[in-house]
């Protein structure tokens, strides 16, 4: 599994210590591997059933204009397409690994219209986001982890937009939850009709030390105040942005003239529920950083060059997609589980948010079949374009 969906690493003749130790997530990636090959499976047998003009009149999609309802087929297809791609490289890393990739199964998804195909797609990719977070902290080799995050924020980006248009909150909450293999498993099983082989997921207990850390890593306190730093600049532009425009001006902005009342109205309210959760995250890692002694960063003095809406709503889009890349280049180098676990349930957060803003922004929610990190000089310097003062 690598950075790319079609690309893998080239195994050499000899194996390093690097692969040594990717050996035992082997079960962890034939887990991932089981939930990817029933998405990958769902997708392609619903959308063999149902017609693109079905799901675009689907009862649960009545409520949305003709644009959101038009865009749902291809996404889907889009979604099948990284769910399938997904599988190859599990596949492909498994075997390079030295183990065997578990099979597709057979299911039963039990939809029988094309509302309900959307549900179910709905519950399978939120329960997705839920497995990647807990088996994250789990794994050992670096190389694999960094795969795992960016399949991690794309089933959430791809909950997101499926929650949106089952009339859910695209990001119900601040930080999103892990489900253990246990959990995972017993929800799949009320779709898997083939015999599974339990064994296959078994970790053992004596695993080796993850390398999240390398010795030249930034500690811990210094990674958490990196990403303070970006949970500030989001903090302080959701509430000057909110502040500066009236809900009334946000429905109506340019950039979502397209869309129904149903999306527009709802704007506004998305928006505050992105700003409170970047506020929760400042709260949270600022408490963070004193727990693990150190000081955290206070916010600075900003300038994010907007003038109208619609302009407000393209920086919003900027900062949460750099958000969701920075979260990802960050992740591997932190060395406390606990804070690891955190740092992945914001990653996925802040990718839901990108999803939907992707989307009011006239870009597809989930551009890519497995999210590109960025490094903190990359980070940095993009930030620094909104700080006038530290």
């Amino acid at each position: 599994m690598t950075e790319t969906p079609t690309e893998s690493p080239t195994p050499t003749d000899e194996p390093t210590a690097t692969e040594a130790m990717a050996a035992p997530d082997v079960p962890l990636l034939n887990y991932a591997l089981t939930l990817e090959h029933l998405e990958n499976a769902f997708y392609r047998d619903g959308l063999d059933e149902f017609a693109d003009d079905e799901i675009m009149s689907a009862e649960v999609l009545s409520k949305f204009d003709e644009r959101v309802r038009m865009e749902v087929p291809e996404y889907l297809r889009t979604a099948g397409a990284h769910e399938a791609a997904h599988v190859d490289a599990i596949s492909e890393t498994v075997e390079q690994l030295g183990g065997t990739p578990v099979p597709e199964g057979e299911y039963d998804f039990g939809y029988e219209t094309p509302s309900e195909f959307l549900g179910v797609a709905q519950a399978l990719e939120n329960t997705g986001v839920a497995a990647y977070a807990g088996a994250a902290p789990q794994v050992v080799n670096n190389d694999v982890l960094a795969a795992a995050a960016g399949i991690h924020s794309v089933e959430a980006r791809h909950a997101s937009f499926l929650n949106l248009v089952n009339g859910d909150s695209p990001y119900p909450a601040g930080v999103d939850g892990a489900k253990s293999i246990d959990e995972v498993l017993e929800i799949a099983g009320g779709f898997v009709t083939s015999e599974v082989d339990p064994s296959v997921y078994e970790t053992g207990e004596d695993r080796p030390t993850h390398d999240r850390k390398a010795e030249d890593d930034t500690d811990d306190v210094a990674v958490l105040n990196y990403a303070l730093t970006l949970e500030h600049l989001e903090n302080a532009f959701y509430r000057e942005g909110l502040e500066t425009f009236g809900d009334d001006e946000l429905m109506n902005a340019d950039a979502l003239a397209d869309f129904g009342e149903e999306v527009r109205t709802a704007v506004p309210e998305h928006l505050r529920t992105a700003g409170a959760h970047e506020a929760a995250h400042v709260d949270a890692i600022s408490e963070t950083v004193e727990q693990l002694g150190g000081d955290p960063v206070a916010e600075a003095t900003y300038d994010f060059g907007y003038e109208t809406p619609s302009e407000f709503l393209g920086v919003a889009q900027a900062l949460e997609n750099t958000g969701v890349a920075a979260y990802k280049g960050a992740a591997p180098t932190v060395s406390n589980d606990d804070v690891f676990a955190a740092a992945i349930g914001i990653h996925s957060v802040e990718a839901r948010h990108a999803a939907l803003l992707n989307e009011l922004n006239g870009e597809i929610p989930f551009p890519d079949g497995v999210d590109e990190p960025k490094t903190m000089s990359e980070v940095t310097e993009i930030a620094g374009q909104f700080i006038v003062e530290e």
